[in-house]
């Protein structure tokens, strides 16, 4: 019998099966903020039943969004849905939500400055 379908418990967190979402970026938020499309895409993931799922890349400041239509934490605002979104969740399934936070750094695509650990640009064309 395959194990992807047994619980596990990583460092006291237990899973109900082996299954884990991998973040995938929907491109859908609004000035950071999750929408109801949020609500769909995931809930449809959670419904399936994997042991995790990982939220999209999520933007602790909205210079470090990958684009506009990134997911954010900065504000009051994100935070809210972003707890909406988790809250519906474990009422779907079983599942285990996670996040992955995100900072682009000089790879991002949004027409703001950059920030980035170096002075170094990521290639030719990206901003110093």
């Amino acid at each position: 019998m395959s194990h992807l379908f047994t619980p596990i418990a990583l460092r006291g967190l237990d899973m109900p099966n082996r299954i884990v979402v991998a973040p995938m970026c929907q491109y859908s938020a609004i000035d950071g903020v999750a929408q109801d499309w949020h609500l769909i895409h995931y809930g449809s993931l959670a419904a399936s039943g994997p042991g995790m799922i990982v939220l999209e890349a999520t933007a602790v400041a909205p210079e470090g969004r990958i684009s506009p239509a990134c997911l954010g934490l900065w504000n009051s605002e994100g935070e809210a849905a972003l707890a909406r979104l988790v809250a519906a969740l474990k009422k779907v399934g079983g599942s285990r939500v996670t996040v992955q936070l995100n900072h682009a750094g000089r790879k991002a695509d949004g027409g703001w400055p950059t920030v980035a650990p170096s002075a170094v640009p990521f290639d030719d064309g990206s901003p110093e």
